[in-house]
């Protein structure tokens, strides 16, 4: 039996051009254009994520650059403070003990000439005489 094309083969076949269109037209390009637009929605956030995160790391770099410069500027400024510290501390002991030695020195005259004094008042036989009888007097209590 061979195929017959009668008016139902032309129906059928018109009715399926007609239901193909409405169906492209209903169906098809809306969930075509949806599908895209997603596609598209989806394109640009994965680039604007990409972005952030590039961003991200940068801002990270720069405050990790920024915090070494930062201890690295610290660490100067207290070296330079120890140094200073360390510079007047030597020069304050310096002048102090400059200043104890001049002290020492005329405490050291002062003796020598309290000394001299001393020793020429009792070169004389009789005051050293009244000087031992008063200091006995003065630790026997009788003065």
């Amino acid at each position: 039996m061979l195929l017959e094309f009668d008016g139902t083969f032309i129906f059928a076949l018109i009715s399926f051009i007609v239901f193909v269109t409405l169906m492209n037209l209903i169906l098809y390009r809306p969930v075509t254009k949806i599908i895209n637009e997603r596609q598209k929605f989806y394109d640009k956030n994965s680039k604007m994520a990409l972005e952030s995160k590039q961003k991200a790391e940068d801002v990270i770099k720069n405050k990790e650059a920024e915090i070494s410069n930062t201890k690295l500027e610290a660490s100067k400024i207290l070296s330079s403070a120890q140094e200073s510290a360390k510079s007047n501390k030597e020069t304050a002991l310096g002048a102090k003990k400059n200043e104890v030695q001049n002290k020492l020195r005329l405490n050291n005259e002062a003796l020598i000439k309290n000394k001299d004094a001393v020793v020429s008042e009792l070169a004389d036989e009789n005051s050293i005489n009244t000087y031992v009888n008063a200091a006995v007097a003065k630790v026997l209590g009788e003065g």
